[in-house]
């Protein structure tokens, strides 16, 4: 299983199913399964996004580190359907490239894993844990 990591609360949106886009600086040719992971550290600047203080539930921002927020763990399995720069939605930003995720699975708890950059492999144990979590066989 592939994976990519996400900072909050970018990830938590993802989780949520209110982002089916992820943005990114660069293309890649992988389609299918990704394990969304949230990274360590918090995004003030994602924190204080309007589209996530509005997806929060929030009058105003920023959104603040709270339980809904599980740091250094896979938070959630999606399908990456393809690779855009042109996307029309409202979370895709402009001048990046768009990652469409589809049928996006949260788990409902979160399986500690160590992140890396750009797509990597999830340990076969972790994804172990992934996939029994999803109810799948490895």
């Amino acid at each position: 299983m592939k994976a990519v990591t996400v900072w909050h609360p970018w990830a938590w949106a993802i989780t949520a199913n209110l982002k089916p886009v992820e943005n990114r600086g660069w293309a890649t040719r992988h389609r299918g399964e990704i394990a969304i992971h949230a990274g360590k550290p918090w995004d003030e600047i994602g924190a204080a996004d309007p589209r996530i203080i509005a997806a929060a539930g929030q009058l105003a921002g920023p959104v603040l580190p709270d339980e809904r927020f599980v740091f250094g763990a896979i938070v959630a399995v999606a399908d990456l359907v393809n690779v855009v720069q042109d996307s029309s939605s409202p979370w895709a930003e402009p001048g990046q490239v768009h990652w469409l995720l589809a049928n996006i699975r949260p788990l409902a708890e979160p399986v500690p894993c160590r992140g890396w950059q750009n797509i990597w492999d999830v340990p076969p144990d972790v994804e172990a844990l992934v996939r029994a979590k999803l109810g799948l066989v490895a």
